[in-house]
């Protein structure tokens, strides 16, 4: 459609890929777009966004020389509909894609299309089409998995060749694993049936795989004197959690975070390959915008997203907000290079406008995107968001999910204001996120006349789109992910992880233990993180109640050291966060921790906190003697 030479725009987007190209773009030429989309990857995992447990100096590299954006959001906190709304400009609800795509039975059940229709209005047929050359390296996932074998092929939709994992038709890449002690087995081999050639490769290296087909393919793009546009959309970081062998039983050693971070580290390095492909070579380097974000939030006690609350499923911050890296150097505006843009509010829908500006290419006749054009913000001439609201409504099958029941129907984020509620725009939580991005203050009984209005509008939104079951299926009964149990008679030495370990969330605790301290400091029982979890412990010779939530920590210490001897304890921590610790019959010490438990995805241990510390401890492992623990919920 239009004859103008090529540039390159590399955009790293985890779970939402977009374009950014800067003041020095000329009007009369169409860069390259390569979208990287992270699966599973909190806010606050990138080493550059506040992870001081990992490095990812490849994207943190990006940073430096592009723009980091805080206030990016993508659309959906799950899977599927997220990949739908950056591919196409509109909220996936218009396309029945609202949960993850599963065997058919289950999609039907959620009120889910089976796939993606391809006359949806696809970012690459426009691009295509406007004379780019287009390929898909990575997971896809809006159709063609399990028993859904008669989806349409990737190539439906506007791309030139394709390569992806185990959800999506055609040729891909599929995954072998291999333990430390070298045992090795593969997973997700049924894949098969859904297109080949087939590649099995281990899965701690499938990234690299991805990048080794994309790069070629913009090679031949470049000799032809073509744009191109190019997702890597990469299955890492989503559980199962595989890096290489040679790390792996070092990394399993520090639990489920431990693989978590290895594996990040790993998918840095490897993209480190092809941001340095694009950096080095003079013909693409300033013709080449990056975004990196995460298609939605972490997986609860794998990734984190510092001050934010909630996981993937979650409409709180934690499970749609995403970090967004842009880069160009010659696109990007040089007094914007290096900064951070903690203003602008805009989600991945906006993308899909922003990218066909910049490319010259043309919308399909009749289109009407739901994101707006803001591609002076990505490219750093402007710090305008979008002027329109950012509309969400959680997966169907998400009511009750990591630890919070009766989650919110549906959100809205309007300037500073964010508000969530139920279908009927019953139970409204209204939160300022400038001052309160942690979601902890709930202003509505303050601000009916906000509530009244985002309400409507919220309500009108979702009224006007089509429904998927989620009406029906969060009326059914929670589903216990852990155990179900009210009480348990714990020994010091037990070590509950996993599905073993007492769900608390949402309930009230109540701890009675004896013990003999003998002097020292130490732990006597902690369950979950230094982000979500609780632990009764001696400090300094106090006995210490301590709550974390959202990383802070509320301790109720008591006034005096412990005398020698037996102690007898109760310490009980209610469903809204009060704190009280009574020691031999009298109270030594109340807070207040003004939250309701979140569930975390550490295990309880007596007499240790062996991964991430609860509390702020001088000594973990109890040298006393602990007699038996009794552990209450309600």
């Amino acid at each position: 459609m239009y004859g103008f030479s090529s540039r390159s725009i590399v955009l790293c987007l985890l779970p939402l890929v977009a374009l950014v190209f800067g003041s020095d773009a000329r009007g009369d030429t169409q860069p390259n777009v390569v979208v990287v989309f992270i699966d599973d990857m909190g806010w606050a995992d990138f080493s550059c966004f506040g992870n001081t447990d990992a490095e990812t100096p490849a994207i943190d590299r990006l940073a430096r020389e592009g723009i980091a954006f805080e206030q990016f959001y993508v659309n959906s906190p799950i899977c599927s509909p997220s990949r739908v709304a950056i591919s196409t400009g509109q909220y996936p609800q218009r396309w029945r894609i609202t949960s993850y795509l599963a065997h058919r039975q289950l999609n039907e059940l959620r009120g889910l299309a089976q796939w993606l229709d391809p006359k949806a209005p696809m970012l690459a047929r426009s691009l295509k089409q406007a004379g780019y050359a287009t390929g898909h390296f990575g997971k896809w996932h809006m159709g063609g998995q399990r028993d859904v074998d008669e989806a349409p092929p990737i190539t439906d939709y506007g791309f030139d060749t394709s390569l992806t994992n185990f959800e999506g038709m055609g040729a891909k890449l599929l995954p072998l694993t291999k333990t430390g002690d070298g045992k090795v087995g593969k997973i997700w081999g049924d894949a098969v049936r859904l297109g080949e050639p087939v590649t099995w490769m281990q899965r701690s290296k499938i990234t690299r795989g991805f990048i080794d087909a994309a790069i070629p393919f913009m090679e031949k793009a470049e000799a032809a004197d073509k744009p191109f546009y190019v997702n890597v959309w990469p299955d890492d970081v989503h559980s199962p959690f595989w890096p290489p062998a040679e790390e792996y039983n070092v990394a399993k050693s520090k639990g489920k975070r431990g693989l978590y971070l290895a594996v990040l580290e790993t998918m840095d390095r490897q993209f480190s390959k092809l941001f340095s492909y694009i950096r080095d070579n003079p013909k693409l380097r300033n013709n080449t915008l990056v975004l990196v974000c995460s298609d939605n939030g972490c997986e609860l006690g794998a990734g984190q997203a510092g001050p934010l609350k909630g996981y993937k499923t979650h409409l709180f911050e934690g499970g749609i907000r995403s970090p967004l890296i842009v880069w160009g150097p010659g696109l990007v505006a040089t007094g914007a290079v290096g900064t951070r843009n903690t203003t602008s509010v805009f989600s991945a829908i906006d993308l899909t406008p922003s990218l066909l500006r910049l490319a010259h290419a043309k919308p399909p006749a009749g289109t009407i995107y739901d994101g707006e054009d803001v591609l002076d913000t990505l490219l750093g001439k402007s710090t305008a968001g979008r002027q329109a609201e950012i509309f969400f409504r959680r997966p169907p099958d998400r009511k009750n999910y990591y630890g919070f029941s009766h989650l919110p129907d549906l959100a809205v984020r309007q300037g500073a204001w964010k508000l969530l509620c139920d279908y009927d725009g019953s139970r409204a939580q209204l939160f300022h996120l400038i001052d309160d991005p942690g979601e902890k203050d709930n202003l509505a009984v303050d601000n009916p006349q906000v509530v009244s209005e985002l309400t409507t509008k919220l309500l009108a939104w979702n009224k006007a789109i089509p429904q998927d079951n989620g009406l029906e299926l969060g009326k059914q009964p929670e589903k216990k992910t852990r155990s179900s149990r009210r009480r348990y008679s714990l020994q010091q030495g037990d070590d509950l992880s996993g599905k073993s370990a007492p769900d608390y969330g949402g309930r009230s605790v109540s701890i009675t233990t004896s013990f003999d301290s003998k002097g020292a400091d130490g732990v006597i029982l902690a369950q979950g993180g230094d982000k979500q979890g609780y632990a009764l412990y001696i400090r300094e010779g106090k006995l210490v109640l301590g709550v974390r939530d959202a990383w802070k920590l509320t301790e109720a210490v008591a006034s005096e050291p412990l005398t020698s001897g037996i102690a007898t304890v109760t310490a009980t921590i209610s469903k809204n966060g009060k704190m009280q610790l009574v020691i031999n019959g009298k109270v030594a010490a109340t807070a207040d921790a003004a939250c309701v438990l979140t569930q975390a995805g550490d295990g309880l241990q007596v007499g240790d906190d062996k991964i991430k510390p609860v509390g702020k401890y001088t000594s973990t492992t109890f040298a006393g003697s602990i007699s038996e623990v009794k552990l209450k919920f309600d």
